[in-house]
């Protein structure tokens, strides 16, 4: 616990601000904005004086969970209320009866739920305690999938900051994101989260060989896309002049992609 500086309220309204903004579309009244406002004001006052790792206020985490709840997967007012109230009940003295009874039952099931999948990854070591893990996370698919859509936000983030985390906390994350969570994101289609993991996973594990596949990468398409617009400009005039509305996409490989396919094959 630590007194919160000037600069780290700002810093706290400042994310909060881009997170209220882009809530504002998924937010089908003004009853459910003023429940994503409540959610970051209790969650905001229950982490108060708490810091991460990284030396920055804790509700930083939830919010960042919350944006990429919003922003990348899509999810509406209750993801986004739960995701900012996802450590309440874990790291403070709040129950998910408080969270029931100030926020309704829904909210609660997904807090209550994202609890539960914490515990379970905290229950222990060894392949056999992972697999059981893994079916339990499984298992909650069944209820709410919304619980799961979370947590792998809130993964996500925490993969995202590892950098500040010490070694064997760093080796937990990026063992349970490999084995649990980049399969659920393939079999959820969240293709650009399970690459961006993966690419993490590299990066954070074998860093010399991510920076040299990566270097090659960026000469590659700096090299091609003079090639590749030059390409695709009459594929584009046709279109265009027959009124289609299209776009169009490139895809390249990732740098985790080419290292597994290189280590397989």
């Amino acid at each position: 616990m630590s007194e919160f500086t000037k600069e780290d309220l700002d810093l706290i309204q400042q994310e909060f601000e881009e997170l209220r903004i882009v809530s504002l579309k998924r937010c089908a009244s003004q009853e459910e904005y003023e429940g994503v406002i409540k959610a970051f004001d209790f969650a905001n006052e229950a982490h108060k004086g708490v810091r991460r790792r990284s030396g920055i206020p804790y509700i930083i985490h939830p919010i960042q969970v919350a944006k990429i709840v919003v922003q990348e997967i899509g999810l509406g007012y209750k993801s986004i209320a739960a995701a900012l109230l996802h450590d309440v009940v874990e790291d403070t003295d709040y129950t998910v009866d408080d969270i029931k009874r100030l926020f309704g039952e829904k909210i609660a099931s997904l807090v209550d739920g994202l609890t539960k999948i914490k515990a379970a990854l905290d229950t222990g070591p060894g392949a056999n305690m992972q697999a059981e893990n893994f079916k339990r996370i499984l298992l909650t698919l069944n209820e709410d999938v919304r619980v799961v859509l979370i947590k792998l936000a809130d993964r996500l983030h925490n993969v995202r900051t590892i950098d500040s985390m010490p070694d064997h906390k760093k080796d937990k994350i990026l063992s349970e994101t490999m084995y649990i969570f980049v399969p659920l994101a393939h079999r959820l289609g969240l293709y650009s989260m399970k690459s961006e993991m993966e690419n993490i996973w590299l990066k954070t594990r074998e860093p010399q060989a991510y920076d040299e596949i990566k270097s090659k990468i960026d000469n590659v398409v700096s090299q091609k896309q003079e090639a590749m617009d030059k390409f695709l400009s009459p594929i584009s005039a046709t279109l265009k002049e027959r009124g289609y509305d299209f776009e169009i996409l490139k895809r390249t490989k990732t740098p985790y992609s080419i290292w597994k396919k290189m280590a397989t094959k």
